[in-house]
């Protein structure tokens, strides 16, 4: 079942900004303590209850991602990274998305895995017949192909629509997306209209 990608899973792009804000940021330390100190340390980092911002610089007042974690780990030598209880907002003029699961990690800086409780809200701001959910206890999503996997059950509910099946597959560049086997699909059409108002039971 081949249909084309809500916006929504696009969103998980961001949750790549939780990794490479931190990272970024020891990176530019790093760099400082590397013109006191030529060493080179292979070493790892770790934060907790943390924040991190990302604004646009085109629209600072429009458009800019905040991620939350728990708790974060860092691996430099492997480049591999775990996360727990990350929330990430990202706001635009036009549309807001709302991630969270319960555990995530990192492999080589451009793989995320997100498990547990995984949840993404897409709200359109002009038309709230636009909404989507995704829901799955585990999504990966590779930065450098923009392939998005999920061997597990996953949901997407939709106005008016429910899609549903065991594993999934996205490709985030051309917006395709396919459930692999057992598909389900719940069509509940609005009511209808009379004069401008649904019609009464």
């Amino acid at each position: 079942m081949l249909k084309k990608l809500p916006s929504v899973l696009i969103f998980l792009a961001a949750t790549v900004t939780l990794v490479i804000a931190f990272k970024q940021t020891t990176q530019n330390s790093d760099a400082l303590d590397s013109k006191v100190d030529p060493i080179q340390l292979n070493h790892s980092w770790q934060a907790f209850d943390t924040t991190s911002w990302q604004v646009s610089k085109l629209k600072p007042t429009e458009s800019q991602t905040r991620v939350y974690a728990e708790e974060v780990f860092y691996q430099n030598q492997n480049k591999t990274s775990t996360f727990k209880a990350p929330y990430i907002i990202k706001d635009d003029s036009e549309q807001q998305y709302v991630l969270q699961s319960q555990f995530g990690s990192t492999r080589n800086d451009n793989k995320i895995t997100l498990k547990q409780a995984v949840v993404i809200h897409s709200f359109t701001k002009t038309d709230q017949g636009e909404n989507r959910i995704l829901k799955t206890e585990q999504i990966t999503y590779n930065t450098v192909t923009g392939l998005l996997t999920s061997p597990v059950y996953t949901e997407i509910i939709q106005p008016n629509a429910t899609i549903s099946g065991i594993g999934f597959e996205a490709n985030t560049e051309t917006g395709d997306y396919q459930f692999l086997s057992h598909v389900k699909t719940h069509y509940q059409p609005a009511p209808p209209e009379k004069n401008g108002a649904p019609e009464s039971p």
